[in-house]
């Protein structure tokens, strides 16, 4: 007898996962450019799924939200 399947309690999460290539196409960048923030630290944060990276909705719009500036001088001391 075969165990019971166990429902993600967060599958809406999973569901929702965002891939490289939709989210440079979503900001009309490059998944080359994806990947060069990745090891800069310097775009969003993603989760490594054996050898796949993947985005959360949210954690997209909290970064996008971060790059937000009132002024060129704002943005060239940042």
């Amino acid at each position: 007898m075969s165990a019971p399947i166990t429902v993600l309690p967060h599958a809406s999460v999973l569901a929702s996962l965002i891939t490289p290539s939709e989210l440079a196409e979503a900001l009309g960048t490059t998944e080359r450019t994806l990947s060069e923030w990745r090891i800069r630290g310097s775009g969003p944060a993603y989760l490594r799924i054996g050898r796949s990276v993947r985005y959360v909705p949210h954690d997209v719009d909290s970064w996008l939200l971060a790059q937000q500036h009132r002024s060129t001088a704002e943005e060239l001391s940042a």
